[in-house]
């Protein structure tokens, strides 16, 4: 399972950990080579973004399987950006909002410029792929993120 929903906070101990093995490796440790994976769902708005992740794919993938195991292996806490807040909180709208890149493209690209910000930059950003139903949705998403997007950042 990639790990695409650990935020910030955790995010940064991740960082910490490469560049204490680099130190011990006698390597230096480039942020360049780090790789973060993400939810993202790119709409024309963030409206019509947010309807269709919280419609669609996303939310299907999130309420079948990564919500229901992280609640049995007591890992719910990897998806929350405050670690004391109850876990009947992690709602998909939480994650919609919290979680997810979703938006139109000038609101994905602030949350991904965000996230660079939040964890001290990083070098690739990797797109989990869902079985999209219907397929066209999730074409036109990442249109917009290599088209819209990726020139923002």
């Amino acid at each position: 399972m990639s790990i695409n929903f650990v935020p910030a906070r955790i995010l940064r101990t991740h960082w910490e950990g490469v560049e204490e093995g680099a130190r011990r490796a006698g390597r230096a440790a480039d942020r360049a080579t780090w790789r973060i994976s993400r939810d993202v769902y790119v709409g024309e708005t963030t409206a019509q973004a947010r309807r269709e992740a919280l419609g669609g794919s996303l939310a299907r993938d999130w309420t079948g399987y990564f919500l229901p195991l992280l609640k049995k292996v007591g890992l719910l806490s990897l998806c929350k950006v405050d670690p004391d807040m109850p876990d009947s909180e992690v709602t998909l709208e939480y994650l919609a909002d919290q979680v997810w890149i979703v938006g139109d493209p000038g609101e994905v690209a602030r949350k991904l410029q965000q996230l660079q910000r939040d964890v001290g930059g990083f070098g690739t950003l990797l797109v989990i792929a869902h079985e999209w139903e219907p397929r066209a949705a999730w074409t036109r998403s990442m249109s917009l993120l290599t088209e819209q997007v990726a020139p923002r950042l």
